[in-house]
Protein backbone atom coordinates (compact mmCIF):
# COMPACT_ATOMS: atom_id res chain seq x y z
CA UNK A 1 0.00 0.00 0.00
CA UNK A 2 1.33 3.38 -0.69
CA UNK A 3 1.87 6.46 2.30
CA UNK A 4 0.79 9.14 2.51
CA UNK A 5 3.51 10.95 1.54
CA UNK A 6 3.45 8.89 -1.98
CA UNK A 7 -0.14 9.66 -2.38
CA UNK A 8 0.39 13.34 -2.16
CA UNK A 9 2.84 12.87 -4.88
CA UNK A 10 1.07 11.12 -7.03
CA UNK A 11 -1.82 13.81 -6.61
CA UNK A 12 0.25 16.53 -6.97
CA UNK A 13 0.82 15.29 -11.08
CA UNK A 14 -2.26 14.26 -11.56
CA UNK A 15 -2.55 18.07 -10.32
CA UNK A 16 -0.15 19.71 -12.37
CA UNK A 17 1.62 21.07 -9.20
CA UNK A 18 5.16 19.79 -9.62
CA UNK A 19 7.21 22.75 -9.83
CA UNK A 20 9.51 24.34 -7.17
CA UNK A 21 6.80 26.84 -5.74
CA UNK A 22 3.27 24.51 -5.28
CA UNK A 23 0.31 26.30 -5.89
CA UNK A 24 -1.46 23.24 -3.78
CA UNK A 25 -0.20 23.84 -0.04
CA UNK A 26 0.76 20.10 1.47
CA UNK A 27 -1.55 20.59 4.21
CA UNK A 28 -4.44 21.15 1.80
CA UNK A 29 -3.75 17.91 0.02
CA UNK A 30 -3.15 15.96 3.72
CA UNK A 31 -6.32 17.00 4.03
CA UNK A 32 -7.83 15.63 1.22
CA UNK A 33 -6.20 12.59 1.55
CA UNK A 34 -8.05 11.86 4.99
CA UNK A 35 -10.99 13.02 3.97
CA UNK A 36 -10.56 10.61 0.97
CA UNK A 37 -9.92 7.87 2.96
CA UNK A 38 -13.05 8.69 5.46
CA UNK A 39 -15.27 8.52 2.21
CA UNK A 40 -13.34 5.45 0.77
CA UNK A 41 -14.36 3.80 4.63
CA UNK A 42 -18.06 4.17 4.31
CA UNK A 43 -18.92 1.76 1.35
CA UNK A 44 -15.46 -0.07 1.79
CA UNK A 45 -15.03 -0.56 5.12
CA UNK A 46 -12.31 -2.51 7.07
CA UNK A 47 -12.76 -6.08 8.01
CA UNK A 48 -11.66 -6.80 11.61
CA UNK A 49 -11.40 -9.32 14.29
CA UNK A 50 -12.15 -9.04 18.02
CA UNK A 51 -11.48 -11.28 20.80
CA UNK A 52 -14.34 -11.01 23.28
CA UNK A 53 -14.01 -12.63 27.02
CA UNK A 54 -16.78 -14.61 27.61
CA UNK A 55 -17.96 -15.96 31.04
CA UNK A 56 -20.11 -18.91 31.71
CA UNK A 57 -24.13 -17.79 31.84
CA UNK A 58 -23.15 -14.24 30.03
CA UNK A 59 -26.37 -13.04 27.97
CA UNK A 60 -25.28 -9.58 26.80
CA UNK A 61 -21.60 -9.46 25.37
CA UNK A 62 -20.47 -5.90 25.91
CA UNK A 63 -18.46 -4.59 23.10
CA UNK A 64 -15.01 -2.37 23.33
CA UNK A 65 -14.93 0.61 22.40
CA UNK A 66 -13.13 -0.25 19.03
CA UNK A 67 -16.26 -2.70 18.23
CA UNK A 68 -19.26 -1.17 16.50
CA UNK A 69 -22.56 -4.09 17.59
CA UNK A 70 -24.45 -2.99 14.86
CA UNK A 71 -21.73 -3.71 12.33
CA UNK A 72 -20.90 -7.08 13.82
CA UNK A 73 -20.94 -9.89 10.81
CA UNK A 74 -19.83 -13.04 12.43
CA UNK A 75 -19.83 -14.28 16.30
CA UNK A 76 -18.44 -17.80 16.95
CA UNK A 77 -17.62 -19.12 20.73
CA UNK A 78 -14.80 -20.20 22.23
CA UNK A 79 -14.82 -23.37 20.43
CA UNK A 80 -15.27 -22.09 16.88
CA UNK A 81 -18.68 -22.84 16.32
CA UNK A 82 -20.90 -20.29 14.47
CA UNK A 83 -24.06 -18.92 16.07
CA UNK A 84 -26.63 -17.80 13.42
CA UNK A 85 -27.77 -14.14 13.35
CA UNK A 86 -31.31 -13.19 14.40
CA UNK A 87 -32.71 -11.62 11.37
CA UNK A 88 -35.91 -9.98 12.27
CA UNK A 89 -38.58 -12.40 10.98
CA UNK A 90 -41.92 -12.68 12.24
CA UNK A 91 -40.13 -14.26 15.30
CA UNK A 92 -39.70 -11.84 18.30
CA UNK A 93 -36.73 -10.35 19.41
CA UNK A 94 -34.18 -12.05 21.97
CA UNK A 95 -34.52 -11.09 25.46
CA UNK A 96 -31.93 -10.64 27.53
CA UNK A 97 -33.48 -12.82 30.21
CA UNK A 98 -35.76 -15.52 28.20
CA UNK A 99 -34.67 -18.23 25.60
CA UNK A 100 -34.97 -18.68 22.14
CA UNK A 101 -36.32 -21.75 20.21
CA UNK A 102 -32.93 -21.71 18.34
CA UNK A 103 -30.10 -21.49 21.54
CA UNK A 104 -27.04 -20.25 18.93
CA UNK A 105 -28.54 -17.23 18.05
CA UNK A 106 -27.94 -13.42 18.55
CA UNK A 107 -28.66 -9.91 17.86
CA UNK A 108 -26.84 -6.46 18.20
CA UNK A 109 -28.46 -3.85 20.46
CA UNK A 110 -26.78 -0.54 21.09
CA UNK A 111 -23.26 -1.66 22.41
CA UNK A 112 -23.51 -5.13 22.94
CA UNK A 113 -24.80 -8.37 21.62
CA UNK A 114 -27.45 -10.11 22.91
CA UNK A 115 -27.06 -13.92 23.20
CA UNK A 116 -30.23 -16.22 22.81
CA UNK A 117 -29.05 -18.51 25.53
CA UNK A 118 -26.44 -17.97 28.04
CA UNK A 119 -23.08 -18.73 26.94
CA UNK A 120 -22.44 -22.46 27.90
CA UNK A 121 -18.61 -21.92 29.17
CA UNK A 122 -15.82 -19.32 30.16
CA UNK A 123 -13.66 -18.28 27.22
CA UNK A 124 -12.59 -15.81 24.18
CA UNK A 125 -15.37 -15.36 21.34
CA UNK A 126 -14.04 -14.29 17.55
CA UNK A 127 -16.16 -11.20 16.65
CA UNK A 128 -15.80 -10.80 13.07
CA UNK A 129 -17.23 -7.06 12.36
CA UNK A 130 -16.70 -3.87 9.89
CA UNK A 131 -14.56 -1.36 11.63
CA UNK A 132 -13.25 2.34 10.05
CA UNK A 133 -10.51 2.77 8.13
CA UNK A 134 -7.77 4.65 10.58
CA UNK A 135 -6.90 8.17 9.21
CA UNK A 136 -3.38 8.63 7.74
CA UNK A 137 -1.41 10.43 10.55
CA UNK A 138 1.82 10.57 9.14
CA UNK A 139 4.31 10.16 5.58
CA UNK A 140 5.64 7.05 6.48
CA UNK A 141 2.66 4.50 7.46
CA UNK A 142 0.73 2.51 5.00
CA UNK A 143 -2.67 3.84 3.80
CA UNK A 144 -5.25 1.68 5.56
CA UNK A 145 -6.47 0.95 1.57
CA UNK A 146 -7.53 -2.54 0.40
CA UNK A 147 -4.96 -3.78 -2.05
CA UNK A 148 -6.26 -2.56 -5.46
CA UNK A 149 -7.75 0.10 -4.60
CA UNK A 150 -5.01 2.74 -4.61
CA UNK A 151 -6.45 4.12 -7.63
CA UNK A 152 -9.80 4.36 -6.02
CA UNK A 153 -8.52 6.79 -2.70
CA UNK A 154 -6.65 8.36 -5.75
CA UNK A 155 -9.44 9.37 -7.05
CA UNK A 156 -11.73 10.68 -4.03
CA UNK A 157 -8.33 12.71 -3.10
CA UNK A 158 -8.40 14.31 -6.24
CA UNK A 159 -11.99 15.06 -6.34
CA UNK A 160 -12.13 16.50 -2.67
CA UNK A 161 -8.83 18.84 -3.73
CA UNK A 162 -10.96 19.77 -6.77
CA UNK A 163 -14.06 20.84 -5.07
CA UNK A 164 -12.87 22.31 -1.62
CA UNK A 165 -10.77 25.05 -3.85
CA UNK A 166 -13.47 25.51 -5.84
CA UNK A 167 -15.61 26.76 -3.16
CA UNK A 168 -12.99 28.99 -1.97
CA UNK A 169 -12.43 30.06 -5.26
CA UNK A 170 -16.48 30.60 -6.00
CA UNK A 171 -16.37 33.18 -3.55
CA UNK A 172 -14.73 35.91 -5.52
CA UNK A 173 -15.73 34.64 -9.08
CA UNK A 174 -16.76 36.95 -11.24
CA UNK A 175 -16.48 35.61 -14.95
CA UNK A 176 -19.39 34.88 -17.26
CA UNK A 177 -20.05 31.76 -16.95
CA UNK A 178 -22.39 30.95 -13.38
CA UNK A 179 -19.94 27.99 -12.51
CA UNK A 180 -16.47 28.10 -11.96
CA UNK A 181 -14.09 26.06 -14.34
CA UNK A 182 -12.73 24.38 -10.97
CA UNK A 183 -16.43 23.20 -9.76
CA UNK A 184 -16.58 21.65 -13.31
CA UNK A 185 -13.30 19.95 -13.20
CA UNK A 186 -14.50 18.75 -9.30
CA UNK A 187 -17.66 17.32 -10.88
CA UNK A 188 -15.83 15.03 -13.46
CA UNK A 189 -13.58 13.94 -10.69
CA UNK A 190 -16.00 12.89 -8.96
CA UNK A 191 -17.83 11.52 -11.55
CA UNK A 192 -15.04 9.30 -11.99
CA UNK A 193 -14.31 8.21 -8.73
CA UNK A 194 -18.25 6.62 -8.64
CA UNK A 195 -17.18 4.99 -11.52
CA UNK A 196 -14.42 3.33 -10.29
CA UNK A 197 -16.58 2.85 -7.13
CA UNK A 198 -19.07 0.92 -9.24
CA UNK A 199 -16.64 -1.05 -11.30
CA UNK A 200 -14.98 -2.08 -7.66
CA UNK A 201 -18.40 -3.40 -6.51
CA UNK A 202 -19.45 -4.77 -9.54
CA UNK A 203 -16.04 -7.00 -9.46
CA UNK A 204 -16.89 -7.77 -6.25
CA UNK A 205 -20.65 -9.08 -6.69
CA UNK A 206 -19.50 -11.38 -10.00
CA UNK A 207 -16.93 -12.58 -7.69
CA UNK A 208 -19.43 -13.63 -4.84
CA UNK A 209 -21.66 -15.24 -7.53
CA UNK A 210 -19.02 -17.23 -9.52
CA UNK A 211 -17.81 -19.00 -6.16
CA UNK A 212 -21.48 -19.89 -5.34
CA UNK A 213 -22.14 -20.89 -8.46
CA UNK A 214 -18.42 -23.04 -8.42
Amino acid sequence: MPNRLELRMILRRRLSDTGTNPLWEEDFLNDAITEAVRRYSTPVPRQAVAAIPVMAGDRELAMPESVNAMRVVHVFDDRGVPWRRWEGSTDPPLSPTGYAEIPAIWRAWATAIILGTPAPRTGLWRIEHYANRADPLDDVTDLDVSPGDDDLVLALAFATALHRRAVAEGKRYNGRSGVHPLTVAARTAQADADRLLWHRFRHVRAGSLNNALG
